[in-house]
């Protein structure tokens, strides 16, 4: 672990020095009053990497003093537990669609506000390494692996605890006609990363369900889900809807990691 937090700690060093010079490079092109090539900043990139490294270096210290570790998996069984994460973060993903869609139907809010890509770049920059990577990363690493850490000193119950850290992922996001969603993935999330005892599951979820809303939006694909799912009845939506949640919830609870590899907290 020592020497993960050395890498990490080196990366931030690293990082720092390429930081401070675009940075300084940027504000003298605004001063000039000249026009930047591109409007995508390299040094908002590299300081959500610092804060990754820093948050990351921070969970690795908490399991230490805690003297835990992740879960050991045997190699063979990791490969299947990313497949498996992989097809529930799918499911899931499914049955976030039709949760908004429900909600959008009886109660007509804006669930969540639209975001184009400008171009192949910012599909590239904003799309894949901020949203679906830095975003997922982080988030992780504070509400599941820092807070909830810090939760189980204070609460007892590992109920509460995950209810707790997905009302602050869910309030964090600040869109409060869309906390319900964010409050679904969350309570999935700190489900997962607790019946795996492995960080880089709940991960692997998180961006992948960052990658199908970016990838919905950059091809455009939001009015075509909107109309299938929409020509569905509002029964059959709620059905579905939570047969899919209640089925991933399930699948994580007793099917997703055998009883010979489950470690505890």
């Amino acid at each position: 672990m020592w020497l993960k937090i050395r890498l990490l700690k080196r990366l931030i060093l690293f990082c720092i020095g390429i930081y401070l010079p675009i940075k300084f490079f940027i504000l003298w092109i605004k001063s000039t009053n000249k026009p930047l090539w591109h409007h995508y900043a390299l040094d908002h990139c590299i300081l959500r990497i610092i804060i990754c490294c820093i948050a990351c270096i921070y969970y690795l210290h908490l399991q230490q003093n805690k003297g835990t570790k992740n879960g050991i998996v045997p190699s063979m069984h990791r490969y299947k537990l990313m497949i498996r994460t992989v097809l529930l973060q799918l499911t899931m993903t499914f049955g976030l669609l039709l949760l908004s869609s429900i909600q959008a139907t009886l109660w007509h809010p804006n669930v969540q506000p639209i975001r184009y890509f400008s171009s192949n770049i910012d599909f590239v920059y904003r799309g894949l390494v901020e949203i679906t990577c830095l975003a997922a990363i982080l988030e992780e690493l504070l509400f599941r692996g820092i807070l909830e850490k810090l939760l189980y000193k204070v609460i007892s119950t590992r109920l509460w605890i995950t209810l707790t850290s997905a009302l602050a992922f869910s309030l964090m996001h600040g869109n409060m006609r869309n906390n319900l969603l964010y409050f679904v993935m969350g309570c999935f999330f700190s489900h997962l990363y607790y019946q795996t005892k492995d960080i880089i599951y709940p991960i692997i979820a998180h961006g992948l369900h960052n990658l199908c809303a970016t990838c919905i939006m950059y091809f455009k694909w939001d009015e075509r889900l909107d109309l299938a799912i929409n020509s569905l009845t509002i029964v059959t939506r709620i059905i579905l809807a939570i047969g899919a949640l209640l089925g991933v919830y399930q699948y994580v609870s007793y099917r997703l990691i055998q009883p010979k590899t489950k470690n505890t907290i």
